[in-house]
């Protein structure tokens, strides 16, 4: 009997553990992306929280770490998991035009990004972390579409990782201009945008115009 409430208490203890770690990550987030990466100190978030400064650091070792996985979690609730779980004979081009609609909904991660982008080009430690957290996304995507790239009809000729990179650079793009005021007209028209780009890689290249004269 003794053990069986041992083993509750453990078991209660680590989600306690992982409930607070997810908390931390969703508040980090938001004060991030509306205050500034900068800006906000481990401090401010532990008052935010109701927790002291120690707690945060028993679960991430510095901020550059904490902005990391709040970049990843974000990532991996807004984008990835609405394609996790398709059919394997599910089409490409439908699924990002579909996350050409959704931009709306990734607006404050792209702030979230982009002020981590910020922080990278004075703090090393932020830029090693954030690296790897982008690159392990676009490691990850660029392997799907290779792994099925004869089914989807990709152009041979087709560079995927800079295709990849392309539809990310307009994402982390359309968060630098939101942070200035500039933004699409209207959703419709940037995921038409987004669906005619898609449906280009299964054309080769225009030879004639993409060699520049001599």
């Amino acid at each position: 009997m003794t053990e069986r409430v041992a083993g509750s208490q453990g078991r209660r203890s680590v989600e306690d553990a992982r409930a607070t770690r997810a908390r931390l990550l969703d508040l980090a987030g938001d004060l991030f992306a509306e205050r500034g990466y900068l800006q906000t100190s481990i401090r401010d978030l532990a008052n935010h929280a109701g927790v002291t400064s120690g707690a945060i650091y028993g679960h991430f070792r510095n901020k550059a770490e904490l902005l990391a996985e709040a970049i990843n979690a974000r990532t991996a609730a807004l984008l990835e998991a609405d394609t996790m779980g398709l059919p394997r004979n599910s089409d490409y081009v439908e699924t990002l035009t579909r996350q050409g609609t959704r931009a709306p909904k990734r607006r404050r991660l792209r702030a979230l990004i982009v002020q981590g982008a910020s922080a990278a080009q004075t703090d090393e430690e932020t830029r090693t972390r954030l690296r790897e957290e982008q690159r392990a996304h676009i490691d990850e995507w660029v392997a799907g579409f290779e792994r099925d790239r004869e089914r989807l009809g990709l152009d041979p000729a087709l560079d995927i990782e800079a295709a990849v990179l392309f539809v990310w650079a307009a994402e982390l793009g359309l968060g630098v201009l939101e942070s200035v005021g500039i933004e699409p007209r209207t959703v419709k028209s940037w995921a038409d945008v987004q669906n005619r780009f898609a449906r280009s890689w299964q054309l080769p290249p225009d030879r004639k115009r993409a060699t520049p004269k001599k």
